[in-house]
């Protein structure tokens, strides 16, 4: 996978405050050979792979939103797009159309082109879409960090608003319960220290039961402003509605080690047709009764909860005393119902940490992506899709190739999109 640089060639400003002059200069990110800040100069008649820029604005805003860019995944909201897009960072310049988003393992950097404006003397041109590992995300933000502090002290600015603030992140990453706590704050979608104590707190309590990587995926998808799912309502919502499950009949998967590196969708569509291999299951549609089975439970708990409407929106499996299991889908309809039982096997098939809680949510953290990726190709293989649409991809032909394999037209559109066969904006995604 490819390296993500920042890089800034010094140029001289001659007005504006000290730490604007002292880092001005010609701004480019790149990841591998693609530039993501190229940008079509029309008074130099020229395009451009670096743009002249503030290194102190950028800087500081990397630094400010260092804990969301790190760890919250996309959300449908203004207030993610401020953190997020370094449109966004204004103070007098033209930033790129880039937009940073991690799923926790991964980052993605999607460039796109300005809009056309005969007026505009810089338009930027880049539309590309890169991703790097969150580690290689970090150390671009390090080294660039570096370069613009070393660079005020040989200008002889000091005490700034950027040193004392990347002081403080620094040493916030170095302590265990304040990273902790900043990364639970970044996946509930606020900045630092503008989440509800008791809210943070509830997190971290949680986790001791529950398990600190369940607690991150359900502060993930809790919607902003709102109170995640406790673990006495956990345990209160398995007890009443949910069915019981043996994970020691599961079936496992061995020799999936090398793809550790992979992105979520590859890991878990490798993982689905690694499965319908060894169960000699072939192309075609699953029954309940042989999904369920996979899963290790009842088909009835694809028909619908013990309680009628189910009172949890988020599907789950709980680990009680003795390994008891018990599997809870927050959907009464049984498309998804069986998308998210495919995507609880896929969850203990792939996820090598052992919790108590395994959570289906609807965030795009990787391991949702991965659950997501495993339960369309184990339910609706992209062999099979492929053999039928032979380049019809009608509405009509994506809903009967979804009656067929019992699940939604969504599956259908998205295992197409995700092959290039229909375009992404036939997809409703932020």
């Amino acid at each position: 996978m490819s390296s993500f640089v920042i890089e800034i060639d010094w140029e001289q400003l001659q007005q504006g405050l000290p730490e604007e002059r002292a880092t001005f200069g010609a701004v480019g990110l790149r990841v591998g050979d693609t530039w993501l800040t190229e940008a079509h100069d029309s008074f130099a008649r020229r395009v451009r792979q670096k743009v002249h820029l503030s290194g102190y604005q950028l800087a500081y805003w990397l630094a400010w939103n260092f804990w969301r860019l790190r760890w919250e995944p996309a959300r449908r909201s203004m207030d993610w797009k401020l953190a997020h897009r370094l449109s966004t960072i204004g103070g007098g310049y033209v930033w790129p159309n880039l937009t940073i988003s991690s799923d926790g393992e991964f980052v993605r950097l999607s460039a796109t082109p300005a809009t056309s404006n005969p007026a505009d003397s810089l338009r930027y041109v880049a539309h590309a879409h890169r991703t790097v590992s969150a580690g290689a995300f970090e150390s671009a933000i390090d080294d660039f960090l570096s370069l613009v502090l070393l660079q005020l002290n040989a200008e002889g600015v000091k005490d700034t608003d950027l040193q004392l603030l990347w002081r403080e992140v620094s040493e916030e990453r170095q302590n265990e319960d304040v990273s902790w706590h900043r990364r639970l704050e970044a996946a509930l979608g606020y900045d630092p220290d503008e989440a509800e104590p008791v809210q943070v707190q509830a997190l971290i309590d949680d986790a001791r039961g529950l398990g600190k990587l369940a607690v991150v995926e359900l502060a993930a998808s809790t919607p902003v402003g709102e109170v995640s799912l406790g673990s006495q309502a956990i345990g209160d919502v398995a007890q009443k509605e949910g069915f019981d499950a043996c994970w020691e009949n599961l079936p496992s998967l061995s020799g999936l080690s090398h793809m550790l590196d992979k992105s979520a969708w590859e890991r878990g569509e490798e993982a689905a047709r690694a499965l319908r291999t060894q169960e000699k299951l072939g192309d075609g549609p699953l029954s309940d009764n042989t999904l369920a089975a996979l899963a290790a439970t009842h088909p009835r708990i694809l028909q619908g909860g013990q309680g009628g409407a189910p009172r949890s929106r988020t599907s789950f499996a709980l680990v009680g005393e003795a390994r008891s299991v018990r599997y809870v889908l927050g959907s009464p309809i049984p498309v998804n119902r069986r998308f998210d039982l495919a995507r609880l096997l896929g969850d203990r098939l792939l996820e090598t940490r052992q919790e108590s809680l395994w959570p289906v949510t609807r965030s795009y953290t990787y391991r949702q992506k991965m659950q997501r990726a495993f339960s369309a190709e184990l339910l609706c293989p992209w062999a099979s899709i492929e053999a039928r649409v032979d380049g019809e991809r009608s509405e009509d032909s994506r809903e009967e190739i979804a009656a067929e394999f019992q699940v939604s037209a969504l599956v259908v559109r998205n295992q197409l999109v995700n092959k290039g066969l229909l375009d992404r904006s036939a997809l409703e995604l932020f």
